[in-house]
């Protein structure tokens, strides 16, 4: 293991440029935009052969960024497969934004621009192994990313990059390559299966969008609601049911689309019922507080829910 930085070990005056100096060293290049919080950042590197590398990073709110000049300086192609310890990140790409789920893979292919944004503080491992070595094409990393979820080695996949860390740490360093050879023959199956499936799940996603929805509809007014109680209901890991939920269109979070969709059923109500506390419609939408519920409500709608039901004619109960 080799550490690429510890910002700890740093006078702070001397941390921003040491941050910036270690992503512009790597192969690929990538770029940092630094968040506001106070500089703390570390990188690891296991190298797995000469062109697989295991990094892992950690520290507060930051961004890191591939360029397009980056990406014509650089050779060969390389792909990224990624997955987050700890924190709150979102990937974008030419296709859009993807959240990342705690534990679950995400793809970047590297011949084009992106941006991972970690938002929180964070820990966070990343696989990178050039296209050469994997053995796919620019062409199936790129069919693959988007679904990587469907194929049916991701589970096998996503327990083996968990735990390789820790097993390399162990290893002799004659005896890493082999491991990097192999972790490269798993991300060729993850990669080239998740391509195959892309036109032939558009109809399985399309019914289980349709069961998710009509799920959240049904179960809005509890509480304990969560995209991993969702998950679970229908059998799929919380990185599937992201992934589904993106292909359909949805320019809202599961969790987002969920707020929005208990305001909108409470301003029904609120018009439609006469009687009645703001309290008990907010806990019939699913808000434990009722407090925290008139916030949203405003922040929404602009007016709090009992001038709401004034204005549609309902002086009700104010609370």
């Amino acid at each position: 293991m080799t550490v690429l930085l510890d910002t700890d070990l740093l006078p702070a005056a001397d941390r921003v440029d040491a941050v910036h100096a270690a992503y512009d060293g790597q192969h690929p290049r990538r770029t940092v935009v630094l968040g506001p919080q106070p500089v703390r950042h570390r990188v690891e590197r296991l190298a797995l052969g000469s062109e697989v590398q295991l990094l892992r990073t950690g520290g507060n709110a930051l961004d890191v960024v591939r360029t397009p000049r980056q990406v014509r300086a650089d050779a060969p192609e390389h792909v990224a497969i990624g997955w987050h310890r700890r924190g709150q990140a979102l990937v974008s790409t030419a296709r859009g934004d993807s959240d990342v789920p705690v534990g679950e893979l995400n793809c970047v292919d590297m011949t084009a621009p992106y941006r991972l944004s970690h938002r929180t503080t964070h820990d966070h491992d990343v696989l990178i192994l050039s296209n050469r070595q994997a053995g796919v094409s620019v062409d199936v990393v790129r069919a693959a990313a988007p679904v990587l979820s469907r194929s049916p080695v991701y589970d096998l996949v996503r327990r083996h990059l968990a735990g390789l860390h820790r097993a390399v740490r162990g290893l002799p360093p004659e005896h890493r390559p082999l491991t990097g050879q192999a972790t490269a023959a798993l991300v060729r199956a993850l990669l080239t299966t998740a391509a195959e499936s892309g036109t032939a799940g558009e109809a399985m996603d399309a019914a289980l969008e349709a069961r998710i929805t009509a799920y959240l509809d049904a179960h809005l007014g509890e509480r304990d609601l969560s995209v991993e109680r969702v998950a679970a209901a229908h059998a799929v890991s919380v990185r599937h049911l992201y992934d589904v939920w993106a292909r359909a269109g949805h320019t809202l979070t599961p969790a987002r689309w969920i707020t929005e969709r208990r305001l909108q059923r409470a301003r029904r109500l609120l018009a439609a019922e006469p009687t009645g506390s703001v309290a008990a419609v907010a806990r019939r939408c699913g808000f434990a507080d009722p407090s925290h519920f008139s916030r949203r409500f405003r922040q929404a709608f602009g007016v709090c829910p009992t001038e709401w039901r004034v204005a549609a004619g309902h002086e009700g109960v104010a609370r």
